[in-house]
């Protein structure tokens, strides 16, 4: 079994530096990471590191998470002899055992896995957990929202799901490059990952969320806020741009959960610092989302 890790960082050397130290330990056949045109001292210190098994791809703009792993996956697609991709952000570091133990768990023949991610405190990232399944309609997301594991695996059992996180998704190589296509660039950050990930599982597509596979994902725990403000641009404005990404009948939200989910958005600004500039950063992205403006904007 040959394996690659796809890293994409943009900015964040200290942390791309422990997220190195903890993937080189591994014993990965490749490791490729994309440079999101860092404007720090990335490209030195990257340019520094001898190992043969780094592959460096830098990117011209920052295309955001959404199209650095789109980059990556090309280039993972045409140059790298693999048979499984280990997608991640730079702020994201494979438990020690996370090879061993992968071993293992692919024994069960799926299509792509999706880790267990904690924060650097234990907790689960809750913007890492995957559907068991999707909340589409506007009934089932005012269910989701009171009861949550109705649509989300437990923790600590393996099961089947219909959507992965970019960090610490396990996709077999040949499913990667045949779908690059379906990681749209367009939507910079947020929500590449499950339109992607729902895409697939409506081909057919099989996925496994295996809790003995561990990632820690180097954030602030969750305290209601959206920080830096601007990140809400872009969770409300991808949301509406799935009305034009999807078919009509293949969509992962209506409109009434659309509408739902952006309500809820609004309402924590109650939770943020500057609340007018949160509340204009929402408005923008209800605007360019019904004007399908698209990109870095922010």
């Amino acid at each position: 079994m040959k394996t690659a890790a796809l890293i994409v960082t943009f900015n964040r050397l200290e942390k791309l530096k422990q997220c190195w130290t903890a993937t080189a330990a591994l014993p990965f056949d490749h490791i490729v990471i994309v440079d999101n045109a860092s404007t720090d001292d990335t490209e030195i210190w990257l340019k520094n590191i001898e190992d043969p098994r780094l592959h460096v791809v830098s990117a011209d703009q920052n295309n955001g998470g959404a199209g650095g792993f789109k980059l990556g996956s090309k280039f993972v697609a045409e140059k790298i002899d693999a048979d499984w991709v280990f997608m991640f952000d730079d702020d994201a570091y494979p438990d020690t055992d996370l090879l061993r133990r992968f071993v293992s768990v692919a024994k069960s023949k799926h299509d792509a896995y999706c880790c267990r991610v904690v924060d650097m405190q234990g907790a689960l990232c809750k913007m890492n957990v995957p559907f068991s399944k999707m909340p589409t309609s506007l009934l089932k997301t005012l269910d989701y929202i009171v009861r949550p594991s109705r649509y989300t695996p437990a923790e600590s059992t393996a099961s089947e799901v219909v959507t992965l996180s970019f960090v610490g998704a396990i996709i077999r190589k040949d499913v990667l490059a045949a779908n690059i296509e379906s990681i749209w660039s367009e939507l910079f950050i947020y929500y590449d990952d499950l339109y992607f990930s729902y895409r697939l599982n409506q081909q057919g597509y099989r996925f496994r969320y295996s809790p003995e596979l561990l990632f820690l994902h180097d954030v602030a725990s969750a305290n209601g806020g959206i920080n830096p403000p601007w990140k809400v641009y872009y969770l409300v404005r991808n949301l509406l741009l799935s009305r034009m990404l999807f078919k009509k009948n293949e969509r992962p939200y209506s409109f009434g959960a659309i509408v739902l989910r952006i309500a809820k958005y609004l309402l924590s600004f109650t939770f943020q610092g500057n609340k007018i500039e949160y509340i204009r950063y929402v408005m923008r992205g209800i605007v360019d989302g019904i004007s399908r403006k698209n990109g870095k904007r922010h």
